[in-house]
C-alpha cells in the first residue's frame, strides 16, 4: 500500500514543509505491515507519531556536563517508574546541578515531594497525555528558569508525550534510552542502557548506567522512597506495640493483580500460622474495606488507622520482617529499604522484579488469585532459607 510519498507534506493549514530526508514512511512497507500485522488505525497513529516527532525535533547544542547548571527529569508515570528515575536525579545532584527540576504526574507526585528539601523543585501535570498541560509546563519552565542545559526523558517510551515536552522545552541537550531516533538526544551514551533493557535488567540499573555512560555520575542503580520523618514517627509510634510484624498488601493496579477477600484470608491464614507474628495490612482508599473486613477475621491482622498514602505505606514496608504483595510499586518500597519480600506477578515482569536481597517471586498468568497454598508456602521457604544462609555468612 502506497502510504505517501516523500517530498513537501501539506500540514493541513494551506503551508507546505518539506520532510528534508526524515524517515517518517520508510519503515512502514507492506513487508513490515504484515509482518506486524499492523491495523490501518495502528499504521495511521504511527505515521502521526513520527510526524509529530519530525515537527518537534530540534539541533541540540551540547556542553560538557561539567557546564550543565539546570536539569529538568520529565517522568509524568506511575508510581514504580517515578521510583525508579531515581538513580538519575541522584547522579544530577552528585554532578552539582544547580537547580533540578522534576515533572511527576498528579498520581505520583508524592514521591517526589521529599526532595523539596533538598531543593529539588517538583512540578506536576495530569498524566502523560495531557498534551496541553504538557506543552504548557515545558513553556512554564521555560518562562521561569530560560532555557534549560539538560532534559532527562524518564518515560522509557518513544511516545507523543515525550515528543511533545522535548520538543517544547527544547533543552541543550537531552537523555533517553526510549529508542527515540530524534537528533535532539545525545547519540550513543544510551546504547548500554537499551541494551540492558533490552535484555530484562532492572530498570534503575539502567538508569544508573545511562548517567554513568553519559558522564553525568556514577550512582547506584536502585529503587528509592524518601519518607519524610514526621511520617516514620507517626507509623512507628502506631506499630509499636505490635513488636516484629509481617506487612501483607492486597491490591495492585489492575483487577488481574488484586487479592480477593478469600485469597487474602488464605494467605494471611498461612502467615500467621507460620511465623506467629502480627500481620499488618496496607491498603489504598480504594481497598481499605476489603483490607477491615480481612482484619476483622483475624484477631493478630490489623488495619492502622492511619492516612492512606505512599509513604505512610512506605514506613510499614520499612519496619516490616516480611512483606507479601501482589502490586510491583509496594514490592519496589522493600527493594528501596532491602526488606524481604514475596511477589505475585500476573505476567513476566523482568524490568520490576524486586532487587531484594532476599526475594520470592511467583508468576500466576492472568491472576493472581491462581496462587495456590503449596506455591506460597515454596516461596516463604525460599525466603528462610536465604535468611538462613544470610546469618550464617
Amino acid at each position: 500500500m502506497l502510504v505517501a510519498a516523500r517530498g513537501p507534506v501539506n500540514r493541513g493549514d494551506g503551508a507546505l514543509w518539506h520532510l528534508r530526508g526524515y524517515a517518517i514512511l520508510r519503515p512502514l512497507t507492506g513487508w513490515t505491515m504484515a509482518k506486524h500485522r499492523m491495523s490501518r488505525r495502528r499504521i495511521e497513529r504511527e505515521l502521526g507519531r513520527r510526524f509529530i516527532s519530525w515537527r518537534h525535533d530540534y539541533t541540540p547544542a551540547p556542553m560538557p556536563m561539567d557546564a550543565v547548571k539546570s536539569a529538568v527529569v520529565y517522568v509524568p508515570k506511575a508510581l514504580g517508574d517515578s521510583m525508579a528515575t531515581f538513580p538519575a536525579i541522584r547522579a544530577l545532584q552528585q554532578r552539582g546541578v544547580e537547580k533540578i527540576i522534576v515533572v511527576a504526574s498528579r498520581h505520583a507526585e508524592a514521591v517526589f515531594v521529599p526532595l523539596r528539601d533538598e531543593g529539588v523543585e517538583v512540578r506536576s501535570i495530569p498524566h502523560d497525555r495531557a498534551y496541553r498541560e504538557v506543552k504548557q509546563m515545558a513553556r512554564s519552565i521555560n518562562a521561569d528558569h530560560g532555557r534549560i542545559d539538560l532534559c532527562v526523558e524518564a518515560t522509557l517510551r518513544d511516545a507523543s508525550s515525550a515528543v511533545y515536552f522535548v520538543g517544547t522545552l527544547k533543552a541543550r541537550m537531552n537523555l533517553q534510552f526510549s529508542g527515540s531516533r530524534m537528533k535532539c538526544y545525545l547519540p550513543k551514551v544510551s546504547d548500554r542502557a537499551l541494551a540492558m533493557y533490552a535484555s530484562e535488567e532492572s530498570v534503575p540499573r539502567c538508569w544508573a548506567a545511562l548517567m554513568s555512560d553519559a558522564g553525568v555520575g556514577e550512582v547506584a542503580g536502585r529503587f528509592e522512597l524518601p519518607i519524610p520523618l514526621e511520617i516514620e514517627r507517626q507509623v512507628g509510634q502506631a506499630l509499636e506495640p505490635l513488636g516484629r510484624y509481617i506487612a501483607l498488601n492486597l491490591d495492585g493496579g489492575d483487577d488481574e493483580r488484586k487479592l480477593t477477600l478469600e485469597k487474602g484470608c488464605e494467605i494471611c491464614q498461612i502467615l500467621i500460622e507460620r511465623y506467629r507474628l502480627p500481620v499488618v495490612l496496607i491498603a489504598s482508599p480504594a481497598g481499605e474495606a476489603k483490607a477491615a473486613a480481612l482484619a476483622a477475621r483475624f484477631p493478630t491482622a490489623t488495619l492502622p488507622e492511619l492516612p492512606r498514602s505512599i509513604h505512610h505505606s512506605g514506613a510499614i514496608v520499612k519496619g516490616a520482617e516480611l512483606l507479601v504483595s501482589p502490586d510491583t510499586s509496594v514490592v519496589h518500597i522493600a527493594s528501596a529499604y532491602d526488606r524481604p519480600v514475596v511477589a505475585f506477578y500476573s505476567k513476566q515482569l523482568g524490568l520490576w522484579l524486586p532487587q531484594s536481597t532476599r526475594q520470592a517471586v511467583v508468576v500466576k498468568p492472568g491472576d493472581v488469585n491462581a496462587l495456590s497454598a503449596a506455591e506460597l508456602i515454596a516461596a516463604l521457604d525460599d525466603i528462610d532459607a536465604s535468611g538462613q544462609e544470610r546469618s550464617r555468612t
